[in-house]
Formats: C-alpha cells, structure tokens, sequence
C-alpha cells in the first residue's frame, strides 16, 4: 500500500506541477510579446517520460494487464496469440515488438505513450488544463481503466485530438483516422455519427433540461430489462464489433451476464461531477470564451454520463461504447476545476476534488480492509522489485 500510495500521489504531483510550470511559462513569454510554446516543450516531454516510465514497468496488476501479457509473451515463445480476433493494427506492432525480442515493459510502455502523447497533443493550446490532467488521471480512475483497457484508451484519446477536426469540419480528414482507429478498436466505428453531434443546435437547451435528461437515464438504467430484446436483434452486429460472444452469453438470458448493479462511488461520483459540470457551464463558457472546442467537450461529456447510467445496471461489456467518451468528461472535468480554483469558489472546487481525487485512495483502503482482494487492479505493483 505505501509503494502504490508513493507511487499514485507522487506522479500526480510531478505531472501537475510540470503542467502548471509549462502554463505560466508560456503565459509570462506571451505576455511579453512571445510565442506559445511549442507541444514539445521540456516540461511536457518530462510528463510523458514520467507517466511511461510508470506504466512501463507496472505488472501483473488486472484482469486486462494479465490478458496482454501472457498474448505477449506467448507471441516471443510460441511465435502466435492464443487469441485470434485482435484487429490487424493492435496485432502487427504486439507482433514487431515481440519478435524483435523487446521486453514486455516496452510494450506497454508503448501504448501508454500514445495514450498520453495524444490527449496532451490535443491540449496543446489549452496548457491550462494539464495541471489537473496529471491530478485527475493519476487520482481519480482514469489511469486504473486506462492500463485496463489500453487499447479503447488510445481510441479515447485519440478522439480529443479529432474533437478539432469535428468543429472544423473537416470530415474526410476525421474518416480517416476513426478507420485508423479500428485497426485497434472496432468499437471506433461508432465514432463516425459523433462527428455530427457539435453541429447540433443547442443554444436553447437550459440547464434544468440537460438535469431532467439525466434524471431520465438513471430511472431508465434502474430497471434494464429491456436491453434483453435490444440483443435478441442485434445478431451478427455484435460479431462485427467483436462482442460476439458476449452477445451469446447476453441472448441466453443468464442473468449473471445480463444484470449487474452497479451504484458505487464509481457511478455515483462522475454522475454528481456532471451535475456541477452541468451547473457551472455556463459561466465557464463565459470565462473561457463560447468557443466551439469546449462546447463539443461538453456535448460528448453529457453523452459519456448518459450512456453510462442508461447502462449502469448492467455488465461492464455493455457499458464499454460509453467509455468512448471518456477522456472528452476528463477534459470537461479539469476545465471546471480551473474555472472553479480561478474564481476562487472554493467550497465546491473543494467538492469536485474530493469526488475527482479520491478513487486510488479509496480502492487501496478497500484492498487494506480485506486483505483476500490484494489483486485489484489499483494496487501499485512492479517487476524491478
């Protein structure tokens, strides 16, 4: 507990105090007349070395992390997957990297720059928010479900970037890449219709509507029995995306697949950092100016909140196409822990910090508190030692 409690809170605080030193860099340079810094600047570079060097050499640590590991190292002794459906651009880099005999902690190292090179990439000229990226991700569940599921999160990552393509319209340029991205995702096809969403008029929508759809996902989430006739029809379309077999499990009606409450701080903190989110926004858009990137973000943050608790009460299979959306809350989540620090409003800062920072925290005491659930994911382990 005292490596992973070093470990967390140490990055966090590196990776924040480099955002935050890059940031008022850049502003004193501009103030006096300069240019923004560049994305390679010595202080992101740093940040990304940090959170590789991290994640290169965490092991054995969840069900997902064990998964690839054990295809990698399959891939060096017996020189094939033991799993055949990985999509052809996940396959030839595990394949390149494995059979030149590279150490697994390059692997993942690997996609773990990614991850963090494109949702920093995609900040480039917002470097106020990198501050509480560094916090958020390391603190809150971002970085446990982003070694997870390392492939979705590249994907994720990746549809901030194309978040500017959205509001420019440059739609062939957007094609692209989502075909990119289901070389390493299928899922990614459904990035395709979001490519419409910030185009939508949404001027006069108010607040208590965006409340009231939200109150409407969670009564729908609490009873999901419809959600066996959704898969009684979709057939072949899960093959397709690769859910297949979870399709089989799910069209058999075996409940322990179907139905899963889910109502832990896990649903229940991101769905009341939305309600701020939510409450704050307009003033946030007025203090950062009505621009077309931060209504996109917050557009997809509405859709990743909606669709998780539509399908809170479910398996986590189900809930995944929302976590598409992911890292677009993440971002929405650090433009209002800036708005808030900044104005000084320091009783719900100090609320969205408690409900954005507490998650490693929490699950470690969890595994401290019962013992028998040493291998969950959050606790910090490493092959060097």
């Amino acid at each position: 507990m005292i490596l992973s409690l070093a470990v967390y809170t140490g990055t966090a605080i590196m990776m924040a105090w480099l955002g935050w030193h890059v940031n008022h860099r850049e502003a004193r340079l501009m103030a006096q007349g300069g240019a923004e810094l560049p994305f390679a600047s010595w202080e992101i570079l740093m940040a990304i070395i940090i959170y590789v060097a991290v994640s290169s050499v965490r092991w054995l640590t969840s069900w997902d992390y064990n998964m690839y590991y054990s295809y990698y190292v399959s891939m060096q002794s017996v020189g094939e997957f033991s799993r055949e459906n990985f999509e052809p651009g996940f396959s030839l880099v595990t394949n390149l990297m494995a059979k030149s005999g590279l150490h697994f902690a390059f692997f993942f190292g690997f996609w773990a720059a990614l991850q963090i090179v494109l949702l920093y990439y995609a900040l480039r000229h917002r470097k106020f928010l990198l501050p509480w990226i560094g916090l958020c991700v390391m603190l809150g569940p971002y970085y446990i479900q982003w070694m997870n599921s390392i492939r979705q999160t590249v994907v994720e990552c990746l549809l901030v970037v194309m978040v500017e393509l959205m509001i420019r319209r440059k739609f062939w340029i957007y094609l692209i890449l989502v075909l990119l991205a289901t070389t390493l995702h299928k899922m990614s096809l459904l990035l395709i219709p979001i490519y419409f969403v910030p185009m939508i008029p949404g001027r006069a929508i108010k607040r208590w509507m965006v409340f009231t759809m939200l109150a409407l996902c969670v009564v729908i989430g609490q009873f999901p029995q419809w959600i066996q006739w959704i898969f009684a029809n979709i057939g072949s379309l899960a093959d397709y995306f690769g859910y297949g077999h979870y399709y089989r499990l799910f069209a058999g009606k075996n409940a322990i697949y179907l139905f899963s409450a889910w109502n832990g701080p896990a649903r229940v903190f991101p769905f009341i950092t939305c309600l701020f989110i939510v409450w704050y926004y307009p003033a946030i858009k007025k203090r950062f100016g009505d621009e077309a990137f931060l209504s996109a973000i917050y557009r997809l943050s509405l859709i990743h909140i909606a669709y998780l608790n539509i399908f809170a009460n479910t398996t986590l299979y189900l809930r995944r196409p929302g976590d598409l959306f992911r890292a677009t809350f993440l971002v929405m989540v650090c433009y209002t822990l800036h708005y808030l620090w900044r104005e000084r409003k320091w009783l719900p800062f100090a609320a969205m910090a408690v409900l954005n920072f507490y998650f490693v925290f929490y699950d470690m005491i969890k595994a401290e508190l019962y013992p028998a659930c040493v291998n969950f994911s959050e606790i910090y382990r490493t092959f060097l030692f």
